[in-house]
């Protein structure tokens, strides 16, 4: 069922949050958190997308890179990123599939969602600056850009995106395949990060919970809803996600110290 109210929504990422990893269910767990940024809008358009690309995913079950990008790229046009970039539409699935652009993790989700219906050996891959795809054969990994229709990056390709964030080169770590999980907290990172930078912290607060849900025993990701809660003024709810990471990481003299200066703010 789609979520048609915030409240709704919050619910439905919380119940994919509590998925294990192998039913955790990517695609709707990025439609949930795109109505529960923005609830009022009409979703039939995506939803329409999204079906063409699971009948043809189902009839086709491309495996291949080149079977991928021709299903995804070729005949669907999702590639590129709209404009300006930092837009928290290019982070936003059902703004994706409406306008077949986006950022490189959040095109991710779409070749995620292809591949699991065709069952093909892809996966996205936590690379920092500019997120990758990863399609494991008998030969070895190749790894595609989502951002360029699913080119293949060769050895060069992946030297100049390292370059880039001023690493040689990016490590195995860099390279191993991540969980859909990881690719829907890396979505929202983005999102918060995005609203964080310019001073929207109503926005900064909603992707920074949504990133709670899904992480909820990450002691950082529920200092950062403290923090954007705090920003939103929002005390009582920034001592609430305080006091989950403080019961997660320990006593400390910083997390006491932050605890004492949200319980002054409440008086």
């Amino acid at each position: 069922m789609i979520p048609t109210t915030r409240a709704e929504a919050e619910a439905a990422i919380k119940a994919c949050a509590a998925m294990p990893v192998e039913r955790f269910d990517l695609t709707a767990c990025a439609l949930a958190c795109a109505l529960h940024e923005n609830p009022n809008r009409d979703v039939g358009e995506a939803l329409a997308v999204l079906d063409d690309l699971t009948r043809l995913a189902l009839s086709r079950r491309p495996q291949s890179a080149l079977a991928l990008s021709q299903l995804i790229f070729g005949e669907m046009g999702f590639a590129g990123v709209g404009l300006p970039y930092d837009a928290p539409e290019n982070a936003d699935l059902i703004s994706i599939l409406t306008t077949r652009k986006g950022l490189p993790v959040g095109l991710g989700i779409v070749w995620r969602h292809v591949a699991r219906l065709s069952e093909a050996a892809l996966a996205g891959v936590d690379s920092p600056g500019h997120f990758l795809l990863r399609l494991d054969n008998p030969d070895g990994p190749v790894f595609l850009d989502p951002l360029a229709g699913g080119a293949i990056l060769d050895q060069d390709g992946l030297t100049e995106i390292a370059s880039r964030m001023g690493l040689d080169q990016l490590s195995s770590a860099m390279l191993t395949p991540v969980s859909d999980r990881v690719m829907a907290i890396r979505l929202q990172t983005n999102l918060a990060a995005r609203a964080k930078a310019g001073s929207r912290a109503d926005a900064w607060l909603r992707a920074a919970q949504r990133r709670a849900f899904l992480a909820p025993d990450h002691p950082g990701i529920l200092l950062d809803a403290s923090a954007a809660a705090e920003a939103a003024g929002q005390i009582r709810v920034a001592l609430e996600w305080a006091q989950r990471a403080s019961h997660l990481q320990g006593p400390s003299p910083d997390s006491d110290d932050r605890l004492m200066s949200l319980r002054h703010k409440l008086n």
